[in-house]
């Protein structure tokens, strides 16, 4: 049970990126974001209070797996989504995350992590991530396996 209620968190903002398309105009968000540990831990402290709240109210779990079902089409639809969903919300602004941060921020991690990992993906990516990203992640690596949002644990 905690397995899937951990992947419709995952899906909340990681299934929206494969349907956006190459030449989304949001992508400018992502690529001049800057990564930093305090932000990314504040992620994973509003996903790992998600997650314990979601386990207990069974309202709030299915209002993650609604979220998580929508299909957005853009960055700025995948950024709205905190809009729409302002429980969700509230655990990413108490940690002081804007809206952007609450859906990007995992995303933006993940090419990252993928770029550190694979260098040549950089080229591939580079509409939407800096290899400053990728440096981040390569440098923090062993932090960011720790965490849950990220591993999926």
């Amino acid at each position: 049970m905690q397995r899937i209620l951990i992947l419709a968190l995952a899906l909340l903002v990681a299934a929206p990126a494969a349907a956006k398309p190459d030449n989304d105009p949001g992508y400018k968000i992502m690529h001049d974001y800057v990564l930093t540990l305090p932000k990314v831990k504040a992620y994973e402290a509003a996903y790992a209070a998600l997650t314990t709240a979601a386990r207990a109210d069974p309202s709030l779990k299915a209002e993650v797996e609604a979220a998580s079902a929508e299909n957005d089409q853009t960055v700025a639809a995948t950024i709205d989504k905190m809009t729409k969903h302002p429980r969700i919300y509230a655990f990413f602004q108490k940690q002081g995350l804007s809206k952007a941060e609450a859906t990007l921020l995992p995303l933006i991690l993940m090419d990252a992590c993928t770029a550190a990992q694979y260098p040549t993906m950089v080229a591939q990516l580079a509409d939407r991530m800096t290899q400053a990203q990728a440096d981040f992640c390569k440098a923090n690596m062993a932090t960011i396996k720790t965490m849950h949002f990220f591993s999926g644990h």
